[in-house]
Formats: structure tokens, sequence, C-alpha cells
């Protein structure tokens, strides 16, 4: 049997959501947005900017609605895209309504991002470091590149950089992606835009923008690089300029300092 492809063209989408699928792919904001048409939220997943801890919590409070089972097990693995999720994605919505989840007043959108070069060297150190999936394309760009064959493990922080900086955000793997362009900014108007790392302090907030005041201090994830603290250790001033030119807009639009 063949199965027909019945994604939606950006001319059967609003004007917004069409602008975004544009921009980013259809996959992308198919796989980083989560919505609750219960609590009337967006949540817009930024890789590498605690997607775990805010899927597990927000994910284990959506499913506790099914049982504390389902609750359970989608906090215990909060990455695993082949379960079933407790949010709605947006390719089950008809365009009609997506629209209005990206626009209306009515729904609360927000996100979390990070500091820019601290999230570049998170993903390094989990995905090229430990040799995983994403270090592929980055060992294909190399060995074009410099004709050699590196294993994920020998590829340099500088090595990395240089690869992934030269890449529109649209090629990027989401992981080292360009927040703004990422979560669709100048497109979809978000309620907030919280900093990971005030997010200990940014519960209350949560709580409000999901109409869940319960929220506070749930944390169900917490795994970590460190790479926050390994910044001033990993990289040199040359290389966190070149950080800093590549993720330019993300520096200026979420207010983080130029390193």
């Amino acid at each position: 049997m063949t199965v027909p492809d019945r994604r939606p063209s950006p001319a059967d989408l609003g004007p917004v959501t069409a602008a975004y699928v544009t921009s980013m792919g259809w996959r992308s904001i198919t796989l980083h947005t989560h919505i609750s048409l219960v609590h009337r939220y967006v949540y817009v997943e930024v890789p590498k900017a605690g997607c775990g801890t805010m899927k597990a919590t927000l994910g284990g409070l959506e499913a506790a609605r099914n049982n504390p089972g389902m609750a359970e097990r989608f906090q215990e693995n909060p990455h695993n895209r082949l379960a079933a999720t407790p949010f709605v994605r947006p390719f089950q919505l008809p365009p009609d309504l997506l629209e209005e989840v990206f626009t209306s007043p009515d729904y609360r959108r927000f996100t979390v991002v990070r500091e820019p070069a601290a999230r570049l060297l998170s993903g390094y150190l989990e995905k090229v470091r430990q040799g995983l999936k994403q270090s592929e394309p980055i060992i294909e760009a190399l060995r074009a590149s410099t004709g050699r064959t590196l294993t994920a493990q020998e590829i340099t922080l500088e090595q990395f950089v240089d690869v992934v900086a030269s890449m529109p955000s649209r090629k990027q793997d989401p992981h080292w992606r360009r927040q703004a362009d990422h979560i669709g900014l100048g497109i979809v108007d978000y309620d907030a835009i919280i900093h990971l790392e005030d997010l200990d302090a940014s519960w209350d907030r949560i709580g409000e923008l999901t109409g869940t005041p319960d929220l506070a201090g749930q944390f169900f994830c917490r795994t970590s690089t460190g790479a926050r603290d390994k910044v001033a250790f990993e990289y040199t001033p040359a290389l966190l300029a070149k950080v800093a030119e590549a993720y330019a807009r993300d520096y200026a639009e979420f207010g983080y300092p130029r390193p």
C-alpha cells in the first residue's frame, strides 16, 4: 500500500503558519511545537535549552489527564519521539485552528532559550564528543573540506564551530540551530521568552502561561553537560568571537551580552 503525502502545502495554511513552515520546514515545526488545547498554550521547544525539563514537566501534567502511569512514562523519557505524546502536534490540527494557535490572544505562546555559546558547547559535548547521530553530518562536511575521515571524538570544537557557523539556520541541526530562527521570532508573537539561566525563578510565570498554578518547582528531568561552567575553559577568545558573529541575532534578540 502506497501512503500518500498528506502534508499541507504553505498555500493551504494561514499566513503566519505558512511563513513559519516556509522558514524552518514542516518537520521541525511538527517535532518542536507542543500544544495544549485544554490549557490553551503552545510551548515551542529549543533543543539544548532545558527542553527535557520542560517536556517532562509540562508533558507529565498533560499526560496525567489520562492516567498517572502515562505521566510517569513520559517523565522518565521525555525525548522519546516514538512514544505517544500527551501534546497535540501541529499536523493534527486543521489549518484554521493551527493559525489560531500561532496568532490568537486566546493562546499563550512561550519558549525557553539559552546563552548561545554555552548551548553550542553543550551540543558539541553531547552529540559530537559522544559520537551520536548528529555528529555524522559534521564528519561528512569535514571529509569534504579536508579529505580526511575523522572519528567524532577527533573533531575539535573549532572544527565543529567552523562547520555549523557556515550553515544557514534551515540546514543546521536543531541542537545548534540559531534560536531566533528556530522559534520563528518575528513571525510568531511570543508571550514569554524565558532564559534557561532564569528557569529556576520562572516557574510561577510558566504556571500562569499554562494555567497550572501548582507547576512551580516541579523538575522531572535534570540532565546536564555542565557546558555553562566550561565555556571559559573550552573556548579561546578567537573562537568565542566566531560564535558571537555566527549567533549575533540570538545575542541581540534575547538580550545576552556578546562574549
